[in-house]
């Protein structure tokens, strides 16, 4: 590739494996990789003198969200009372 830049655009496919972590590349591919920045910039030596170091972030190279249907029953309240014959008996007292 003629730069660093180049190599980026056309292997971002490959860049998945490395989400959340820092990574050092030149126009031949990836030098080192880490997490912690200062990690990373102490680890590699460069194979060039045109690199580029950069994040992949978390949130690239995510999956597009799926949206699942949802389907909601209405349920009618209803008033209800039960209604039962009710006989009642009772005797009078006087006094």
């Amino acid at each position: 590739m003629k730069t660093p830049q180049h190599w980026y655009e056309k292997n971002k496919s490959q860049l998945k494996q490395y989400r959340g972590q820092w990574i050092a590349y030149d126009s031949d591919g990836i030098i080192a990789h880490h997490a912690k920045y200062e990690k990373n910039d102490s680890v590699f030596t460069p194979r060039s003198t045109d690199y580029l170091i950069g994040r992949i972030y978390e949130t690239e190279f995510v999956e597009p969200v799926k949206f699942y249907p949802i389907r909601f029953k209405i349920l009618k309240k209803h008033e209800w009372q039960p209604k039962y014959p009710v006989t009642l008996q009772f005797q009078i007292t006087y006094y």
